[in-house]
């Protein structure tokens, strides 16, 4: 989630670096599955309600002391992150804008199995209503991941 406006005192203007903290939303695949998509947003919702200048600085902290450990969520939890609107796909370092916005490394959320929701990029032009999906999934669950996205593609929702 983005803390820009959360934390106190507020980052330099022109600062250009990490200004995110993970929130978490704990669902069953079960619950997912079952549930109507809007309840799910709403779980989220109320996640993000815990993001305060104390919850940032905590994360913070934690982060210092636990950070040879690395991010980890567990072992088979799936990661969601929305990056849409974090600005990265604007910023110009005088070359012109990005062609891609791409996470670093998997491992930025603390999932094995990690769903990144990125903006278009200048690249892009004209797509700005839409959004590229970034998928990180074990070998073994490619196949079937492949079948989903076939049926999704011919629009066989059943």
């Amino acid at each position: 989630m983005n803390i820009r406006r959360l934390v106190k005192p507020l980052l330099p203007l022109g600062y250009w670096g990490n200004g995110c903290v993970p929130m978490y939303a704990q669902l069953l695949a079960k619950e997912l599955l079952k549930q109507p998509i809007w309840k799910t947003a709403e779980v989220i919702k109320k996640s993000k309600i815990n993001a305060t200048d104390d919850y940032v600085h905590s994360f913070i902290d934690f982060q210092a002391v636990h950070y040879a450990d690395g991010i980890t969520a567990g072992n088979r939890v799936s990661g969601f992150t929305y990056w849409r609107h974090l600005g990265h796909s604007t910023v110009d370092f005088g070359w012109g804008g990005p062609v891609n916005v791409l996470p670093l490394s998997r491992h930025l959320v603390g999932s094995v199995e990690p769903c990144f929701f990125l903006p278009y990029s200048s690249a892009n032009a004209g797509k700005k209503d839409g959004f590229k999906v970034l998928v990180t999934l074990q070998e073994s669950d490619v196949p079937a991941f492949k079948k989903e996205i076939e049926k999704f593609s011919n629009q066989d929702f059943e």
